[in-house]
C-alpha cells in the first residue's frame, strides 16, 4: 500500500474544530503497535455534520 503524506496541521486543525464541536459526534481511537517501534493510529469519527465536516486536505510540499 502506497501512503501518501497530508499537512498534518490542516487535519489537525480540522479534528479539533470537530470535537470542540461536538455534539453527537462518536470518536474511536485504535493504536496499534509494539514497545519500542513505530505505531499506527486509527482515529473513526462517527455522526460528523455535513461531508466531511468541511474536511480539505492537500499533499505536503516536498523539497
Amino acid at each position: 500500500m502506497t501512503r501518501t503524506p497530508f499537512e498534518t496541521g490542516m487535519l489537525l486543525q480540522w479534528l479539533g474544530e470537530v470535537l470542540r464541536a461536538a455534539d453527537g459526534v462518536d470518536v474511536d481511537v485504535v493504536v496499534v503497535g509494539q514497545p519500542d517501534s513505530r505505531s499506527s493510529v486509527q482515529i473513526t469519527l462517527h455522526g460528523v455534520p455535513g461531508p466531511l465536516g468541511g474536511l480539505e486536505v492537500s499533499l505536503c510540499e516536498t523539497d
